[in-house]
Parts: structure tokens; C-alpha cells; sequence
């Protein structure tokens, strides 16, 4: 089946299950081009038809608008960024809620509430069931079709990729297990729950504060329940305090750079998106002046990845940022110098250089990773869904950049107490 083929057969199960559904389609295969084509079947019966698409950022916006152009749809069709739509009430006859799963459920509920419509259209790489959002697509949404990564490679509908774990090892990890080691006495106290210990640091932590000491101590002494709410304030201070030492070690590390650094050497004339947890690490990269972060101005933004798109800058570093809706089809080496637990980033951010083109690229993920920490914990979750993956340290890293097969990783990875 052709990739055009799977997309007619995606527009036919919305239509036949009465215009409402979501697709689950990997990035790079074409979701975009498929709603627009179904808006385009949809106007040959309805030529008034009227359509709100939402979108969760001001870059994805823009896509979309050059997207319509491109097909000359011009009419009756309106593109918003969602915390635009949730504050005014709007009537379309189709809506099309793009990247369905970045929103939280409250502010998903309220797109909802918000626009009234009577066809519905939800689009997705993936959709993490997380904090009730599979309730509301199962109400409004539900998902009717889905095609899986494996499948769209397979149909080369996307571009063929080699992802790599790379385990690096540094020299200061003593300072991380000291680190761990503190950790583990103060998580020790809330008996290892990680969600009693969370909620003493939440909005409302005084209020559990106060209730969890009700629960260690029913007596009537005020200097032993004074103490008690001391002991829990301490060590709630301490756990926090030492989680971030933790984060900063692994996201900070001077020998990620350095990696980062070999990596973008040796591939000259690539087209390189990397991606880093603050601004320090992406600064500190070649080209650290094309970093795009939340704090990048729109018209900064716009003009930097226009620069990237034309192909006039090789290097674009994100922030926390273009992980979900940034295309381009040249781009065909990611390095990964932040990740997290979250598998639904891991596959948004594989998407940034999976992107079929006619030149039949080959692309490459590179996760760069530090041994005998929780960071590799944090892969392991990422990646649970797909073993697609190889895992080399730097040996083996150096054999792929010189374009040999690179060794077989043997040394085990330590095992991390604490999933946390």
C-alpha cells in the first residue's frame, strides 16, 4: 500500500464512523496533509464548510497556515493556538485539534466547552493516557486509526533511522553517588513513597504537612508534634534539594559538550537539531547562538528557523522547545543531551529526522547518556515500547561516526536504587 492508499483509508474510517475520531499516526507520515485532505473531501458535499484548527504552539500555527496556502484553502478556515481558544466561545462546522495529546485534560476539557461543532478530527503521534485525557478523547475523540512506526518503515513512508543509547562515563560519579546516597536517607523517612514525599512540596504542602503528621504521631504532646512537623519539613527541604543537585548533575555535565561536540565535527555537512534541558548546555555547543528556547521572541524565533529551514545555519538547538510540530524534511541527525522518563517525548523527538525525502537519507539519534546514573533509568522508560534501538559507549560511538559497525556493548549497566 502506498502511503497516499493509507491515508484514504484513514479519511474513510473518520467518515464512516460520523466524522469524529482521532488518528495515531507516527510523525513524518503525514497527518497534516491527511486532514487537509479530508477537509478537502468533506467541501466537495459542503462547500461552506467552516474549520477551526487547534494547535498548541505559535510554530505549528505557522505550519499550518503555509500548509492551507500551499493548497489554496483560503475560505472559512481559522488556525489558533489553543490558550487563545479556551478564553472566547467560537461555532465551526469541523473542528481539527492538532497534537492532541500536549494539552493537560483541564485545558483540553475546556477546547470542548469552547467551540461548538459537528465534525471532529484529533491528531497524534502519540497519546500518553496520563491524567484522565483517554476519558475525554473516549467521549469526544476516541482514537479510530492508528499506524504504528514499524509499519511506516516497512511501507518506506518514512525515513530509515539508526537510534543509539550512547553511555558515556565520567569522572566525577562519586559526587553523583554521594548524591544518591543523601537521596535515599531522606526518601528513606517517607518509607520510599515517593508520592507522600511529592505532596509535602506541592502547592498545598503545609496542609499535608500538618495531616501526615497526624498520621506518624495521635498523641497530644505539642513538643513531640512540633517536632514531627519539623522532622517532615527537614527532610521534605533536603529530598527536594538534593532531586535538583541530582537533575543538575546529569543535565549540566561538561562531558555531554563534549560528545555533542565529536558528534557534530565528524558530521560536517549534516543538518543537526539538538536538544538540551537549559540554555547553558545548548550556549555552550558550536553555533551556540542559534539556541531556541520558551524565551526566544517570535520574530527571533521565525527568522532562526526560517535560517535553518533555507538551509542558510546547519545547527538549530532547542530547548525544551520543537520537540512536537518542527519539520523539516533535510534534518537528519538529533542529539539528544536532555532527556527524561516521558516515552511520548522520546518518540516526538525521533520525529524532528524521520521525515521522508527523495534523496533516500538514513537518519541518526544519538541519546547521550551517563553511566551509573538515573538517567539511564529515565531511557529505559522512554524506550519501553521500542528496542529499535543500539547502545555503544565511546568506543563504539567513534566506529559509527567513522562509518564502521560499531561493537557490541558488554559492560552491564548498573542498576539504579529508586525508580525516582
Amino acid at each position: 500500500m502506498t502511503r497516499t492508499e493509507r491515508q484514504q483509508e484513514a479519511i474513510k474510517k473518520w467518515i464512516k464512523n460520523k466524522g469524529v475520531g482521532t488518528w495515531e499516526f507516527p510523525t513524518a507520515f503525514g497527518k497534516t496533509y491527511t486532514a487537509i485532505t479530508a477537509i478537502k473531501a468533506v467541501r466537495k458535499k459542503y462547500p461552506n464548510l467552516s474549520v477551526l484548527v487547534v494547535v498548541p504552539t505559535t510554530t505549528l500555527k505557522d505550519q499550518w497556515n503555509d500548509e492551507l496556502i500551499k493548497h489554496e484553502l483560503y475560505f472559512n478556515i481559522d488556525v489558533l493556538v489553543i490558550n487563545t481558544v479556551i478564553k472566547h466561545k467560537y461555532k465551526y462546522d469541523m473542528l481539527i485539534i492538532d497534537e492532541i495529546h500536549s494539552s493537560v485534560a483541564d485545558t483540553l476539557k475546556e477546547v470542548f466547552n469552547c467551540v461548538k461543532y459537528k465534525l471532529i478530527l484529533g491528531l497524534t503521534a502519540t497519546f500518553e493516557r496520563l491524567d484522565g485525557k483517554h476519558l475525554l478523547l473516549n467521549k469526544y475523540c476516541p482514537i479510530i486509526d492508528q499506524v504504528s512506526t514499524y509499519e511506516a518503515l516497512v511501507n518506506d513512508w518514512i525515513s530509515i533511522y539508526k537510534e543509539y543509547q550512547v553511555i558515556i562515563e565520567v569522572d566525577d560519579i562519586a559526587e553523583y553517588k554521594r548524591l544518591n546516597k543523601e537521596f535515599i536517607q531522606y526518601f528513606e523517612f517517607f518509607g520510599y513513597d515517593f508520592d507522600k514525599a511529592m505532596k509535602t512540596a506541592g502547592p498545598e504542602g503545609w496542609k499535608y504537612k500538618l495531616k501526615l503528621r497526624d498520621e506518624m504521631y495521635q498523641g497530644k504532646d505539642e513538643s513531640k508534634r512540633k517536632e514531627i512537623l519539623q522532622a517532615i519539613t527537614i527532610n521534605s527541604v533536603g529530598l527536594m534539594r538534593v532531586m535538583q543537585k541530582r537533575k543538575a548533575f546529569i543535565n549540566n555535565h561538561p562531558k555531554k559538550i563534549e560528545i555533542a561536540k565529536k558528534i557534530m565535527k565528524a558530521r560536517p555537512d549534516a543538518k543537526i537539531i539538538t536538544f538540551s534541558n537549559n540554555v547553558n548546555m545548548a550556549e555552550a555547543l558550536e553555533n551556540g547562538e542559534n539556541v531556541y528556547t520558551g524565551k526566544t521572541s517570535k520574530k527571533v524565533g521565525r527568522v532562526m528557523i526560517e535560517d535553518y529551514l533555507s538551509g542558510k545555519i546547519n545547527h538549530l538547538h532547542s530547548v525544551k522547545k520543537l520537540i512536537e510540530g518542527f519539520n523539516d524534511p533535510n534534518t537528519n541527525v538529533a542529539i539528544i543531551l536532555g532527556l527524561d522518563s516521558s516515552e511520548r517525548r522520546a518518540t516526538q523527538t525521533r520525529g524532528r529526522v524521520i521525515r521522508k525525502t527523495t534523496t533516500n537519507k538514513q537518519a541518526e539519534i544519538f541519546n547521550i547518556v551517563i553511566k551509573d546514573t538515573q538517567e539511564t533509568k529515565w531511557f529505559d522508560l522512554s524506550h519501553k515500547k521500542t528496542k529499535d534501538y543500539i547502545t555503544i559507549d565511546e568506543k563504539g560511538l567513534e566506529q559509527v561516526l567513522r562509518g564502521e559497525q560499531p561493537e557490541p556493548y558488554k559492560k552491564k549497566i548498573g542498576e539504579i536504587l529508586f525508580r525516582f
